[in-house]
């Protein structure tokens, strides 16, 4: 039974690793030990000679296949159904709450739980691990009557089951009398020999899942798409810094066929503000605590000069490799590992950074452990806002050729200010303030200047040029234009007008270093509805809004981008910038 290689996979995870399931329930895309670790299971890279850990019933045309989360869960379930047998896959990775409630117990380990239903339903399981960055499968090895060891990079992968091992790796039918386990980890092997164990861990992942979803502020509309997409970001925390990554996969492309394929297994500056921005709209504050942290010893650690984005530890973002093994997702090749943005000169980081720690300093209900030396870091992101302002840069969008004057950048440079002005005042810090107010204002009317084009009616992508850019939308969500001044009225309506192709908005259309866009920017749409329900235009946004969620795929979960002519998801997968997205909207719709 081949897997999809359509972007219909489920996502488990715990905070540490990440695992993507295709429909029929293999499990395609595995990173161990870490979201950034070698590959595992790279068959998402390469339907036909990558590696997959698959369970299939012996005929499994007689079976019909329907995939779930449990409710308010990661754990995925897939049904498996015939006239005469039934089973149920419970893929999950471990995680509950341990000592005094702040921490959390996140293995690197998978557990795949086969609950029989009904019958005595034959299965073949597919196990074959990958031993890191190469073209082989790994040896598989029985340690004893319960264990498989292989070598993955420089240690061990063991799976444990109440399986005969000789029956996995001979590939031999198996008939399932009763409810059998597989649990997949690093470093050692489990110590659960019975099925009782694994349940028991079950029960306990499910209900850490269910509480955490229990103490989220919802709205009335649009819960199950919020709390999916809450769900989905929380998985892509790591747990032992707070690092927060882009998407748990790498070069899944943006254009099929095409070579924008990147690696987003990192933590980028820019998205994680926006994650825990709307992690803090559902009442999550653990989560901006963690990243805060996690940033302060980024900023301290580099006084002058600050990537675009760094490692789940806090490290240089390796240059980018290509696996030339790998035939690429579709075909789109080349696979990479690293990223080249880190190369980048990004001003707009300045202002995420400083926007990232705000809530600290003015939401009561976030704690600070040394708000002294947060408050050394603001002077710090300030300080080089100011500096870099006048400088050219990358842009959000990571144009490496081409430098320039981008709105984007200039815009979060003053948001570094303005916030960090804010900041100043409500800790009666006034010579700081009196400085930065004064350039604030400067950097103010710059941009509302030098960024409105009067031929084109919008504000554009780079001072001085005719085209036009998304990220412009975000203007008034900043704050540095009120959403109803007929500037931002008409480049809403500008945008709309030349960005959107059917239905769906793009980034930009002009050329870049790679040439024209071809897919829609997922979350490009998404700002455009909050940009029109803050100017008033609700009914608009709401449409927009609900058209756009059609497109996620059958269990809720979306991409970075969107083929406009075949609805097809493209991109990293799931991308969290996405999600945050959803969740922003539905809370700015659902006001009053």
């Amino acid at each position: 039974m081949k897997s999809q290689v359509s972007l219909d996979y489920g996502l488990i995870g715990n905070g540490r690793v990440c695992a993507l399931i295709s429909p029929v329930g293999g499990i395609d895309y595995l990173c161990m030990p870490t979201f950034e670790s070698a590959f595992v299971f790279d068959r998402l890279l390469d339907v036909e000679c990558g590696s997959y850990f698959g369970i299939e019933p012996v005929s499994p045309e007689l079976y019909t296949i329907h995939q779930t989360y449990e409710k308010n869960s990661n754990v995925l379930l897939t049904v498996f159904a015939s006239t005469f047998a039934s089973f149920v896959i419970h893929d999950f990775m471990p995680r509950w709450e341990v000592w005094d409630g702040n921490r959390s117990y996140t293995p690197p380990e998978l557990y795949r739980y086969i609950e029989v239903r009904f019958g005595e339903p034959e299965i073949i399981i597919h196990y074959h691990p990958k031993a890191g960055y190469q073209p082989e499968l790994a040896p598989c090895l029985m340690v004893n009557e319960t264990t498989i060891e292989s070598p993955h990079q420089d240690n061990s992968l063991f799976l444990v089951t109440n399986i005969s091992p000789v029956q996995i790796i001979g590939k031999e039918p198996i008939c399932l009398k009763g409810d059998v386990f597989l649990s997949l980890s690093y470093y050692q092997p489990t110590h659960d020999y019975v099925i009782t164990a694994i349940k028991e861990k079950l029960i306990r992942t499910n209900h850490y899942w269910q509480r955490w979803v229990k103490h989220c502020y919802l709205p009335d509309e649009y819960q199950t798409q919020i709390i999916r997409s809450a769900l989905t970001l929380k998985q892509m925390i790591y747990e032992p810094t707070g690092a927060i990554i882009a998407a748990p996969t790498t070069s899944l492309p943006e254009i099929i066929g095409g070579i924008r394929n990147w690696d987003y297994r990192y933590c980028w500056i820019r998205d994680s503000f926006f994650t825990v921005n709307a992690l803090l709209k559902l009442s999550k504050f653990e989560e901006t605590e963690n990243f805060v942290a996690y940033l302060s010893k980024i900023v301290l650690a580099h006084p002058g000069y600050l990537k675009p984005l760094y490692t789940i530890e806090g490290h240089d973002v390796p240059t980018v490799n290509h696996l030339d093994y790998l035939a690429g997702f579709h075909g789109s090749q080349p696979v990479r590992i690293g990223n080249d943005a880190t190369l980048h000169h990004q001003t707009d980081v300045y202002g995420e950074a400083l926007l990232s720690m705000y809530p600290v300093f003015v939401d009561e209900r976030v704690v600070c452990p040394n708000c002294d030396l947060l408050w050394t870091c603001v002077e710090q992101l300030v300080d080089l806002a100011i500096q870099k302002f006048p400088e050219k840069d990358n842009g959000i969008w990571e144009i490496g050729d081409r430098p320039d004057h981008y709105t984007f950048s200039k815009l979060m440079c003053w948001v570094a200010v303005d916030r960090g002005c804010k900041i100043a005042y409500k800790l009666k810090r006034q010579t700081p303030y009196r400085k930065w107010n004064q350039k604030r204002k400067l950097m103010r009317e710059m941009i509302l200047g030098s960024a409105w084009n009067d031929d084109r009616q919008a504000f554009t992508q780079a001072y001085g040029k005719n085209d036009l850019d998304a990220s412009t939308l975000l203007m008034p969500i900043l704050g540095i234009i009120e959403p109803k001044d007929p500037r931002m009225l008409a480049t809403i309506k500008r945008s709309e007008e030349e960005l959107m192709i059917d239905g769906l908005m793009f980034r930009y259309t002009n050329h870049d270093e790679l040439g024209l866009p071809e897919n829609a920017f997922t979350i490009c749409t998404f700002w455009l509805i909050d940009a029109l329900t803050l100017s008033g235009q609700k009914r608009k946004a709401r449409q927009h809004f609900e058209h756009l969620l059609s497109f996620g795929n059958p269990l809720g979960l979306f991409s970075e981008d969107i083929n406009q002519k075949t609805g097809e998801l493209t991109g990293n997968f799931p991308q969290a910038y996405t999600h945050v997205a959803i969740i922003n909207s539905a809370m700015l719709l659902t006001q009053n």
